[in-house]
C-alpha cells in the first residue's frame, strides 16, 4: 500500500462528500462511465493499450468520453462525476466536474459559475477568484495575422508575451495584442462575457482575455480558477458543443483542493454506548431518519 494512502483517500472522499451535495443541489445527476473505452481519436488523455488485436483507452477525459458515449441526448442534460483520469502512464489525477448540455450559453455559464463558486465555499474555500476569457474575441484580434494563430496561442498558454513579440508582425498590431494579453477587469465590452459576469454578480470573477485552455473541444467562453495558496489552477472550464447543442462544463483537480481543504469533521454525528442490542436498535432508528451515528 502506499504510504499516505488511507489519509489521502479520506481526505478525498470527505472533499467528493461535500462536491456531491452541491452538485445535487443544482440539479445534477451522477454519471458512472466504464474505465476501459476502444480507441478513439476523440478521446483525450488516458492511457493506451493494445488488446486482442484492438486498442483500447484507460481512464480518458471524462468530458471526451461522454461526448463519445452518448449518441442522443434529452434536450436538456446535467451530468457530475468524481473519477481519477490519467495521462498516458500509470499516475493519475482525481478530477470532480459538471457538463450542462442544452440551453442558453449565457445562463449555463452563469449557472456553472455559481455551482463552481458553491462548491468551493461548500469544502470551506473562500479565497479564490476566477479568470474568464474568450475564444472568439482572439480569433478576430488575429484574422489579419492568422498564419501566426498558433504562436499568438502557444503565448497565451504559456503567458509569455515575449513569444509574441519576436513574430514578423506590425507593431500596431503588437500593441492590441499585448492590450488583449494583460486585459483583467469587470467588463470588457463583448456583450457575451459581460453578461454572464453580471449574470454571477460575485467579486472573486474577473475578465482575463489572457486565459486560454488548450482544449480542441472549446469554441468560445473558457476560465481557470486560482487560489493565491497554490502555483497551479483548482480547476477550470469553459464553452463546447455537444451533437449540435450549445454546452458549458467544468473539472476540478481534486488533489489541488486537498491542499487547501481542511477537515470539517462532522459535530451532528450522534456518539451511541451501551449494551449491543439496545445501542444498535438506536442507531438502526437514527439511521433511518437520516441522522449520522457513530457506535463506541
Amino acid at each position: 500500500m502506499r504510504k499516505g494512502l488511507l489519509a489521502e483517500s479520506e481526505k478525498l472522499s470527505e472533499i467528493g462528500k461535500y462536491l456531491r451535495r452541491t452538485f445535487e443541489l443544482w440539479g445534477y445527476r451522477e454519471v458512472f462511465l466504464p474505465a476501459i473505452e476502444e480507441y478513439s481519436e476523440n478521446l483525450r488523455k488516458g492511457t493506451k493499450f493494445a488488446y486482442n488485436n484492438e486498442f483500447y483507452v484507460i481512464k480518458p477525459d471524462i468530458t471526451s468520453q461522454i461526448l463519445e458515449n452518448i449518441k442522443e441526448p434529452p434536450e436538456k442534460l446535467k451530468l457530475y462525476y468524481i473519477r481519477e483520469v490519467l495521462d498516458g502512464g500509470v499516475r493519475g489525477q482525481w478530477q470532480a466536474g459538471a457538463e450542462y448540455i442544452g440551453g442558453d450559453v449565457t445562463k449555463m455559464a452563469a449557472e456553472v459559475l455559481l455551482t463552481v463558486i458553491t462548491a468551493l465555499e461548500a469544502i470551506g474555500i473562500e479565497e479564490f477568484y476566477i479568470d474568464i476569457g474568450s475564444l472568439k474575441v482572439w480569433e478576430k484580434a488575429t484574422e489579419e495575422v492568422e498564419e501566426f494563430r498558433a504562436e499568438i496561442y502557444r503565448a497565451l498558454v504559456r503567458r509569455n508575451f515575449e513569444i509574441i513579440e519576436r513574430l514578423p508582425i506590425g507593431n500596431e498590431k503588437k500593441e492590441e495584442l499585448w492590450g488583449l494579453f494583460n486585459f483583467w477587469g469587470k467588463e470588457s465590452g463583448y456583450q457575451k462575457l459581460d453578461r454572464i459576469v453580471e449574470a454571477v454578480n460575485d467579486e472573486r470573477l474577473f475578465i482575463d482575455f489572457g486565459t486560454v485552455r488548450p482544449l480542441p473541444y472549446y469554441r468560445d467562453i473558457l476560465f481557470e480558477v486560482y487560489s493565491p495558496e497554490l502555483g497551479k489552477p483548482l480547476g477550470g472550464g469553459g464553452e463546447y458543443t455537444f451533437k449540435g447543442r450549445p454546452a458549458f462544463g467544468f473539472a476540478f483537480d481534486m488533489g489541488a483542493l486537498s491542499k487547501l481543504f481542511r477537515k470539517k469533521g462532522d459535530r451532528n454525528r450522534k456518539k451511541l454506548s451501551g449494551e449491543p442490542r439496545e445501542v444498535f436498535a438506536e442507531a438502526k432508528r437514527l439511521v433511518r431518519m437520516g441522522i449520522p451515528v457513530e457506535v463506541e
